[in-house]
C-alpha cells in the first residue's frame, strides 16, 4: 500500500520557494555589512552575485540553490542592487562546477551553516513532537520545521526527507494523544465504550443516538438531552484526561467519531478506537451541555415573549370595545361640562345623556378593559409558569453552575430554587431573597405576596440574563464557560514542556526573553556608537550635535507602493546561468 502523503506537491513547493514579494525580500534577503564584506572577497561580479544568492537561499527558505533552480526576477534584482552589480552577471556564474562547490564550502565555513545529517533528523523529530501535539496541520508543522532548521543553521534536506519527518511527527503525536486519553480506563469503562457501537434501534447505534441534536425548545427536548447526557455520564470518564491534550487534537478525534459509522469504528485498532470514543463522548457531553443551556435560554425567552404577545393580542381584541367606551365617556363628559356651565343639576345631565344604568355598566366594562401603564410582570410570570415549572427542576438538577463574586446572590437564589424542587414541589420557602432582582421584578414579587410563582419566574429570568452576560457559567460547557477555561490548561502546558521545547517564537520565560532583549539592545547600541564615532552611519549625519536623517527617496516610496505583478524567473544552470522565459 502506498504511503499516505503528509504534504501535497503544492505545499512542498511553497515550503521551498524562494521569496519574491518585496516585504519578504526586505526581511530575509537584506545583506549586512559583514555579508557584503564576505561577498566582496569573491572574484568577479558573477561569482559575487552567485555567492550572495546562495547565502540568501541558505538563510531563507534555508536550502541549497541547485542547477536549474528558478530565481524570481525581483529577488535577483534586489540582491544585485545591494551589490551594485547588474543582474545579467548571473548568466556567467559558476562556469566551472568546482567553483560552485568551493563557494558552498566557503559559505558553510564563513557563516557556520551545517549540512543535514541523520542525527539531525532524530533531534528534530523530538523537537517536532510538541508542535505536532498542538496542531493537526501538516503544513503548519512543516513551516515550524523549516523555521527551526534556519534557527539552527542546518541546510534543509530534500522535500522527501522533510515530508517523512512531518509524517513521523504526526504518527508520534497521534500515539501520544491516544495513550493520554486511554490511560487509566478500567475494563468496565472499556466495555461501556464498546457498547456505544451496539444498535440502539434499526437505524442507528447508541453513539449516534446520543449525538442527535435537540428538537424544538421545550421541556420534552430538555428531557431528551438529559437522558442522552445521563447515558454518557454513566461511563464515568474523567474530564481531566483531556486537559493535557490540545483542543485541536481533540476536535479531530471527535469529528472522526461523529463521522465514522459504528462499523468503521470497530475496524480501528483497539487503542485508536478507544481514544476516538473517549474524545467523542467527552465532546458530545460538552455539546449536549451547550445545547441544554441554549434550550433553557430559548425556552425562558419564548415563554415571556408568548405572554407578552397574549397581552398585545388582548389589547387588539378589545380595541373596538375600548373605542366605544371612549366615545361614550366623551359624550358624558361633554354633557357634564355643559351642565356645569349652565348651573343645572349634574345628575340630571347624566340621566339625560347616557343614563345611570348605562353608566354603571360602562364603568364596570372600563375596569375590565383597563391595562396597566407598563408591562404587568406578575401576569407575565403567571402565564409563563406552567411551562417553566416543568423546565426548571430538570435543568437545575442536571447542570452545575458557577458565578463571579458580584452575582453570588443570584447563584444562591438559584441554589435555593434547586433545593426547593429537590425536596418537594409543594414546599415553598418563605422570606425569599429578592435583592438580586431588578427593581421592577422586586416590586412584582412583593406585590404578589405569598405567591412563589412570581419569584421563581423572576429568578429563572435573572439566571438567563447572567448566563448571557457571562457572569454565571456552566461546568462542562464550551459556549457557556468562564474566560479562564478558554486559556491553555495548566496540565496541557506542563505536558508540552515535558515533551520538548515549547514551539514558540520567544523564550518560554519572561526572564530569558528580557535577558535576550537586553543583550541584543546592548549590541545594537554598541554598533551604532562605533559607527557614529567613525561617521559611518547610513543616511545619518551628526552636525553640531544635531541628528539629521536623510528622507526616503521618491523612487523608494514608489517602489514600495508598486502593486504586485507577475514574477518572471531566472534559472541558474550548471555552468552558465541563463535567463528563463518570463
Amino acid at each position: 500500500m502506498p504511503r499516505r502523503r503528509a504534504l501535497t506537491e503544492s505545499q512542498l513547493e511553497d515550503l521551498f520557494a524562494l521569496p519574491a514579494a518585496e516585504p519578504d525580500l526586505i526581511r530575509h534577503w537584506t545583506l549586512s555589512e559583514a555579508d557584503l564584506a564576505a561577498i566582496g572577497r569573491r572574484r568577479g561580479n558573477a561569482n559575487q552575485l552567485g555567492y550572495a544568492l546562495q547565502l540568501c537561499a541558505f538563510r531563507y527558505p534555508g536550502r541549497l540553490l541547485r542547477p536549474g533552480d528558478a530565481i524570481p526576477e525581483p529577488a535577483l534584482r534586489f540582491v544585485a542592487e545591494q551589490l551594485r552589480i547588474g543582474p545579467e552577471a548571473l548568466q556567467s556564474y559558476a562556469a566551472r562546477p568546482q567553483t560552485r562547490r568551493e563557494q558552498l564550502d566557503g559559505l558553510r565555513q564563513t557563516f557556520r551553516f551545517r549540512m543535514f545529517a541523520p542525527g539531525h533528523g532524530r533531534e528534530l523529530l523530538s523537537w517536532l513532537l510538541p508542535v505536532a501535539l498542538a496542531t493537526t496541520s501538516a503544513s503548519a508543522i512543516a513551516a515550524a520545521l523549516m523555521e527551526e532548521l534556519r534557527r539552527r543553521r542546518i541546510v534543509a534536506p530534500g522535500p522527501s526527507v522533510v515530508e517523512r519527518l512531518i509524517a513521523a511527527a504526526l504518527v508520534l503525536a497521534e500515539r501520544h494523544v491516544a495513550a493520554q486519553l486511554t490511560r487509566g480506563l478500567s475494563p468496565t469503562q472499556i466495555a461501556a465504550l464498546d457498547a456505544l457501537l451496539t444498535p440502539k434501534d434499526a437505524t442507528m447505534s447508541v453513539l449516534a443516538w446520543s449525538r442527535q441534536p435537540p428538537a424544538a425548545p421545550g421541556h420534552r427536548a430538555l428531557a431528551r438531552i438529559v437522558e442522552q447526557l445521563g447515558n454518557l455520564r454513566t461511563i464515568g470518564l474523567d474530564p481531566a484526561c483531556i486537559e493535557a491534550v490540545h483542543p485541536e487534537r481533540l476536535r479531530k478525534l471527535a469529528r472522526e467519531g461523529g463521522r465514522f459509522s459504528a462499523q468503521h469504528l470497530r475496524a480501528l485498532s483497539p487503542l485508536r478506537r478507544r481514544a476516538t470514543l473517549v474524545a467523542t463522548v467527552l465532546d458530545t457531553i460538552t455539546r449536549l451541555t451547550d445545547d441544554g443551556v441554549a434550550l433553557f435560554d430559548r425556552t425562558v425567552g419564548r415563554m415571556f415573549r408568548r405572554a407578552e404577545a397574549r397581552e398585545e393580542q388582548a389589547v387588539l381584541r378589545d380595541a373596538r370595545a375600548v373605542n366605544d367606551k371612549v366615545r361614550l365617556f366623551a359624550k358624558l363628559g361633554a354633557a357634564l361640562i355643559e351642565a356645569n356651565k349652565d348651573g343645572t343639576d349634574l345628575g340630571a345631565a347624566v340621566a339625560r345623556s347616557i343614563g345611570w344604568e348605562r353608566l354603571e355598566t360602562s364603568v364596570a366594562d372600563a375596569i375590565r378593559l383597563a391595562r396597566p401603564d407598563k408591562t404587568d410582570l406578575a401576569a407575565l410570570a403567571t402565564r409563563a409558569w406552567p411551562v417553566l415549572h416543568r423546565l426548571e427542576p430538570v435543568f437545575l438538577g442536571t447542570f452545575r453552575l458557577r458565578a463571579i463574586p458580584a452575582v453570588a446572590p443570584t447563584l444562591r437564589a438559584v441554589e435555593l430554587l434547586r433545593d426547593i424542587y429537590a425536596s418537594s414541589r409543594r414546599k415553598r420557602a418563605r422570606n425569599l431573597p429578592i435583592s438580586f432582582l431588578r427593581p421592577a421584578w422586586r416590586h412584582a414579587v412583593l406585590d404578589a405576596g405569598t405567591d412563589p410563582r412570581i419569584w421563581e419566574a423572576a429568578t429563572l429570568l435573572a439566571l438567563r440574563d447572567r448566563l448571557r452576560a457571562g457572569d454565571i457559567w456552566v461546568e462542562g460547557s464550551r459556549q457557556w464557560r468562564t474566560i479562564e477555561d478558554q486559556l491553555i490548561a495548566p496540565a496541557l502546558f506542563t505536558a508540552m514542556q515535558e515533551t520538548g521545547p515549547l514551539p514558540v517564537a520567544v523564550p518560554a520565560t519572561a526572564e530569558t526573553y528580557l535577558a535576550d532583549r537586553r543583550a541584543l539592545l546592548a549590541r545594537r547600541l554598541a554598533e551604532v556608537e562605533a559607527k557614529a564615532a567613525a561617521d559611518r552611519l547610513e543616511d545619518v549625519r551628526i552636525t553640531d550635535g544635531e541628528l539629521r536623517v536623510t528622507p526616503l527617496k521618491g523612487t523608494a516610496r514608489r517602489w514600495l507602493a508598486t502593486p504586485a505583478s507577475p514574477v518572471p524567473r531566472t534559472k541558474v544552470a550548471s555552468g552558465i546561468g541563463k535567463r528563463g522565459s518570463p
